[in-house]
């Protein structure tokens, strides 16, 4: 059955967790979460220390979609090589804060930015790294943790030597083509730096996120290239992501079958609303095929129990209609305000 988080007419809570001691690449803690409830590209959690880059990807990303789509597509993208059923998954421990600002700093033996004096795409000096992200994948026997391997992600989105946005967007090919280039100084660094020194000898994937160009849009930040490394240096492979709006013409083209499910369930919502109200989809796919969608549903209710009625005419369309098997996230907002997940 196709799972969907989560229709309750509910306040958000946040949940806090007290991170357990580090050691070194065998760990034991109580604090894992079981991810029984989603389908099965999704890691059971293992919780050890925060990760020191926590705050600033939330300063960067919090607002944009890039928030979910570079954790999440690192997690699909992972599983390819370390599979759901026989890992768990952390936060990255080893990547430190002081390592990462070198990495997207101009300067330093570390740095991942083109060095001074370097034009891509006619733009001199250009600062092309943003963030970097890391998860953790282990093997568990009895109450520990051993580390089995690791997904990195560098986040690509071009700028002008003082980081501000660029007039004209760099062209993709440029952006793929400074990604081989960072992909191997990664895997360089992993391999040579002391912060490292747990992982050098396990798999690595290094990928490449190309970030939301806000300039032209919210939601099109995707994966474009990706390297499993064991033992060596692998080979790079462009990865087909792609972020759909619902609907439109390329929601048609792209997903036929999808796009008109989505049009019935839009048009019954409007059917049942006394007033003005909208519906709109952004869904995920990778190598053409859905992987996720996110419903904002904007409504003009006045009573409690019109917003559960036309909530529900959203669930039970979400649960008739769909064919295919993807993750779906419902926000429901009355008068710009959000009243049901």
């Amino acid at each position: 059955m196709r799972k969907w988080i989560c229709l309750c007419l509910a306040l958000l809570s946040l949940v806090g967790c007290q991170s357990s001691q580090n050691t070194v690449e065998e760990e034991t803690t109580n604090n894992t979460a079981s991810m029984d409830s989603f389908d099965d590209t999704y890691y059971n959690i293992v919780k050890f220390e925060d990760s020191q880059l926590r705050e600033d990807f939330y300063v960067d990303y919090g607002s944009t979609s890039d928030f979910t789509s570079i954790g999440r597509g690192l997690q699909i993208l992972s599983s390819q090589y370390f599979s759901t059923s026989d890992y768990y998954m952390s936060e990255g421990q080893y990547l430190k804060l002081a390592l990462k600002q070198e990495m997207v700093g101009r300067d330093g033996d570390n740095s991942l930015q083109p060095s001074s004096g370097t034009t891509i795409a006619d733009i001199p000096d250009p600062t092309m790294v943003q963030s970097i992200m890391e998860q953790d994948f282990w093997e568990k026997s009895g109450d520990k943790y051993t580390l089995a391997g690791a997904s990195f992600v560098i986040v690509l989105d071009p700028r002008d030597k003082n980081n501000a946005c660029l007039d004209t967007p760099m062209d993709n090919q440029s952006i793929l083509n400074y990604g081989y280039d960072c992909s191997e100084k990664l895997y360089n660094i992993i391999q040579s730096h002391e912060d490292f020194e747990k992982l050098k000898d396990l798999p690595v994937l290094i990928t490449i996120y190309q970030a939301t160009d806000l300039t032209e849009s919210t939601v099109d930040g995707h994966y474009i290239l990706k390297n499993y490394c064991d033992d060596s240096y692998g080979k790079n492979e462009q990865v087909n992501f792609e972020t759909v709006l619902f609907t439109s013409a390329r929601a048609k083209e792209l997903d036929a079958t999808t796009s008109n499910e989505f049009d019935i369930i839009k048009n019954n919502l409007k059917e049942a609303s006394t007033e003005a109200a909208g519906l709109v989809g952004t869904a995920r796919y990778q190598d053409n095929k859905i992987q996720s969608m996110v419903i904002e549903a904007h409504l003009n209710v006045k009573t409690a129990t019109e917003l559960m009625y036309l909530s529900s005419i959203i669930a039970d369309g979400i649960d008739t209609r769909f064919s295919s098997e993807f993750d779906i996230k419902v926000l429901v907002y009355s008068q710009d305000e959000l009243m049901t997940v």
